[in-house]
C-alpha cells in the first residue's frame, strides 16, 4: 500500500508540473490542447495532444485584407480615371477666350461661371446673380453634342486633367472659332451688413406677388435674396428706414436700389406700388390677395 500511495502522489505531481509547463510553453498565437497522464513501465508519462481545430481569428484576417486591398485598388482606379480621363462636361466652367479670339481675366469679380450638373442642370451665375436653365448632351458620329436654348450650343470636346485644368471647347454652327472655356470654382464676391443693422420682426419673413412669382425674402441678419419666376435669383443684403428698403447685390460690378415701401396690415407689403403677400414655410400665403 506503501509503493501505491508514493505512485499516486508521484503521479499526481507529475500531472500538476505537466501543467504548470503547458501554461508556461503557451505562445503568442494561445495553441490549444490536452495533457493525458500514461502510466508505463518506467513511470507515469504526460503526453500533449494539440486541438486540431485552427484558431478563427486568423482565417478571419484573410478575407478583411482581401476586401480592403480591392476597395483601396478601386479608389486608386477612380482617382486615376476623374484625374486623366475624365470627359465628362459635368462641372464649372469660364470662358477665356470668345469666337472672336478676346480673352477674359479669371480674376475678376464680375465674371460669369457655368454649372453644369450630372442631372441637366445648369446654373449661370455672375457675381451673386444666378440663373438656372436645363441641358442635354447627345453623341453622333463620335462628336458630342451640349443644347442649352438659353446659354449655349455645339459640338464640344473636353481635354486636360484637375493638376493642370480641364478644358472646354465649344464649337457653334456658323461661327469661325471656337469659345474656349476653363475648368474653375465658383467665387462670389462678399457683401458686408452694416454694423448698425437691426432685424424688423414686422420685415422679416418671405413675401410673395403671385401675378409676376416673385419672392423677397429679407433674412433676420440683414442679408435677402429675391427669387424671380423660379429660375433667376439675386442674393445680398439690406438696410431699411421709414420710408424704404435698399437693397445690395452684385452683378459685375456693386449695384444699390431703393425700393420704396409700405405695410398694408400685417401681411401685405406694398413696394414700388405692388402688393406682396407675407408666405408661410411651406410657401403657401398667409392671405390671398383679396384677405389680405
Amino acid at each position: 500500500m506503501e509503493e501505491n500511495k508514493d505512485f499516486f502522489a508521484e503521479t499526481e505531481n507529475t500531472q500538476t508540473s505537466a501543467e504548470t509547463n503547458n501554461d508556461a510553453a503557451e505562445t503568442p498565437d494561445e495553441v490549444k490542447g490536452t495533457i493525458n497522464v500514461i502510466a508505463g513501465e518506467d513511470g507515469p508519462t504526460a503526453v500533449f495532444t494539440a486541438d486540431s481545430t485552427p484558431a478563427k481569428k486568423k482565417t478571419i484576417q484573410t478575407p478583411i485584407i482581401i476586401a480592403g486591398v480591392i476597395v483601396l485598388a478601386f479608389i486608386v482606379a477612380f482617382f486615376v480615371f476623374t484625374s486623366f480621363f475624365n470627359s465628362s462636361i459635368v462641372g464649372t466652367w469660364v470662358l477665356v477666350e470668345d469666337s472672336n479670339g478676346a480673352t477674359y481675366d479669371e480674376a475678376g469679380d464680375g465674371i460669369t461661371y457655368y454649372t453644369l450638373d450630372k442631372d441637366g442642370n445648369i446654373t449661370v451665375s455672375v457675381g451673386t446673380i444666378t440663373q438656372k436653365s436645363t441641358y442635354t448632351t447627345t453623341s453622333e458620329n463620335g462628336t458630342d453634342y451640349v443644347n442649352s436654348t438659353n446659354v449655349f450650343s455645339g459640338s464640344y470636346t473636353i481635354s486636360g486633367n484637375i493638376f493642370t485644368g480641364r478644358t472646354f471647347k465649344l464649337t457653334v454652327e456658323g461661327v469661325e472659332k471656337p469659345y474656349i472655356f476653363k475648368s474653375a470654382t465658383v467665387k462670389k464676391p462678399e457683401l458686408k451688413v452694416p454694423d448698425t443693422f437691426k432685424k424688423s420682426d414686422k420685415l422679416t419673413g418671405n413675401w410673395n406677388i403671385p401675378s409676376y412669382d416673385i419672392t423677397y425674402t429679407f433674412n433676420a441678419d440683414g442679408t435677402f435674396i429675391a427669387d424671380m419666376y423660379g429660375s433667376i435669383t439675386y442674393e445680398g443684403v439690406y438696410t431699411y428706414d421709414n420710408e424704404k428698403i435698399t437693397v445690395t447685390y452684385y452683378a459685375d460690378s456693386e449695384a444699390t436700389i431703393d425700393i420704396p415701401y409700405a405695410f398694408d396690415g400685417n401681411d401685405t407689403l406694398v413696394m414700388n406700388g405692388m402688393g406682396y403677400y407675407r408666405m408661410n414655410d411651406d410657401g403657401s400665403l398667409v392671405a390671398t390677395p383679396d384677405q389680405a
